[in-house]
């Protein structure tokens, strides 16, 4: 059985449990003690049932496309057991950037949230991938990114982000070093700390998400990707009132396997 099936049996298993968990979801909402609605949704399920599928799918057709011969010019036939009247179909080689992808990612930058006033800070960069590679070419993937920092008006923040993602080569090799393109689009919101009425979140707010890494090739199967990167959601507030922001931008150094 190759690799791909076994991760591919547990995508098909797990989507219909998260369609069944999101047809029993409501959106809820809950009063503070300071008056403002925070409303939740089940827009997460939605886009992880949408990632899901989609890579299943992808699974689907690489397996497909593996699966049918080969031109005949496109490779020599392979002799098994010295037996002359016994010949088999060449296997058909994996790329370099195809497979099950994971990325762990550390780094920093400059935050900014409107709702703290026009001044930026610095902040520490997290993010964690999870995804699927078709080919050299394309790779779909899920990120989940946080971005901690303070202002000086002693209001800790952690500004998440989590994002279906397309990746492209722009120029690349075989072997897997290259520079990529990625961007997406999901779902952020706000976690706050002012020291006084403790911890409180905002609503979630639509997400876009990019960035530009390269991939440095240390193994067939890893690679160090340092990404410049940039995230940028909205901070809902109460009807009548103008939406707030959060963005970062910076520099992080991604961990990347790829899982044949």
């Amino acid at each position: 059985m190759k690799p791909a099936g076994p991760a591919l049996a547990l995508l098909l298993a797990l989507s219909p449990a998260l369609r069944a968990e999101e047809s029993g979801t409501r959106a809820t909402a809950s009063h503070g003690e300071s008056g403002a609605v925070r409303v939740s949704s089940d827009s997460g399920l939605v886009l992880m049932d949408l990632f899901l599928n989609t890579v299943a799918l992808g699974m689907d057709l690489a397996a497909l496309e593996s699966a049918a011969p080969p031109a005949p010019h496109s490779a020599y036939a392979q002799r098994v057991r010295d037996d002359d009247s016994y010949w088999r179909q060449p296997r058909r080689q994996m790329d370099a950037r195809e497979g099950l992808l994971l990325s762990f990612g550390l780094g920093g930058g400059s935050a900014y949230l409107s709702s703290q006033g026009p001044g930026r800070t610095g902040a520490f960069d997290l993010d964690f991938r999870l995804g699927y590679g078709f080919s050299d070419r394309f790779q779909l993937f899920m990120d989940f990114g946080v971005d901690a920092g303070r202002y000086p008006q002693s209001t800790d923040f952690a500004s998440w982000t989590f994002t279906v993602r397309g990746q492209t080569v722009l120029v690349g090799d075989r072997a897997g070093n290259g520079l990529s393109l990625n961007a997406g689009i999901g779902i952020g919101g706000v976690d706050y700390n002012d020291g006084y009425y403790g911890n409180y979140s905002s609503s979630t707010g639509l997400a876009l998400a990019g960035g530009l890494s390269y991939d440095a090739r240390v193994t067939p199967w890893f690679a160090l990707s340092p990404e410049l990167f940039l995230n940028w959601h909205q901070i809902p507030n109460s009807p009548g009132l103008p939406h707030d922001v959060a963005s970062t931008y910076g520099v992080r150094l991604n961990f990347l396997w790829y899982l044949k």
